[in-house]
């Protein structure tokens, strides 16, 4: 594992330990957030000191930016073999949206501990909150591209905008829903969310927009 934010081991029994410091780290996060992180918690659960720990990194926050690397770049691979698996299926506009509207709520729920502690920290980190938008903007360019995939099935007449709006309007409900970035919210009905999300999603692509419109006009 390599990043700018900590210095990286040579020896093979030094990388073994760091990866249990960054190990002990990430669990930490997702159990108890930035603040409930302390280095001698770290140094307990990994088994490697605090002046070990201070080899590797300057502070908490080059810790955490350290563990934000990693499990960013092991997300966006996740996410990326995600997407080929549902396009190796060749599916239908229609099954394609429901199914990756799933997939990608179903991906932010694994990862929700440690995204909302990553989230909630950004606004006062720059560093968490560049690396975020980094990962978050591939995410959104892996999701827009499988859906234009059927693009002779979208009627919309900007596909690619459409695809990019679906996007952004599930993750942000599913994060809402999830509490990332904003804690004390509740799912709610989880399992109904996603299927309304889909269906939204959908007919959003499929609608023809110019008649929609000239109804609308119409019925004023």
């Amino acid at each position: 594992m390599s990043s700018e934010h900590a210095r990286t081991p040579k020896q093979t029994r030094s990388r073994q330990s760091f990866d249990r410091v960054l190990d002990a780290a990430t669990n930490i996060l997702a159990e108890s957030g930035f603040s409930g992180l302390t280095l001698t918690q770290v140094s307990k659960q990994s088994r490697v000191s605090i002046g070990s720990i201070y080899c590797r990194v300057d502070s908490k926050e080059d810790l955490v930016r350290a563990v934000q690397a990693r499990a960013l770049e092991e997300m966006d691979h996740e996410f990326a073999m995600l997407t080929n698996r549902v396009r190796r299926k060749s599916l239908p506009l229609r099954a394609l949206v429901l199914t990756m509207t799933r997939e990608l709520a179903l991906f932010l729920r694994r990862h929700a501990p440690l995204l909302r502690a990553f989230m909630q920290q950004a606004p006062d980190d720059p560093v968490l909150e560049a690396v975020g938008k980094k990962s978050f903007q591939q995410h959104a360019l892996d999701f827009k591209l499988i859906l234009l995939d059927r693009r002779a099935e979208i009627h919309h007449p900007d596909p690619e905008h459409a695809a990019a709006t679906c996007f952004i309007v599930v993750y942000g409900c599913v994060a809402r829903s999830l509490g990332l970035g904003a804690p004390g919210e509740k799912e709610g009905d989880w399992n109904q969310l996603i299927v309304d999300l889909g269906l939204m999603a959908l007919a959003f692509l499929v609608v023809d927009l110019k008649q929609a419109t000239q109804t609308g006009k119409a019925s004023k």
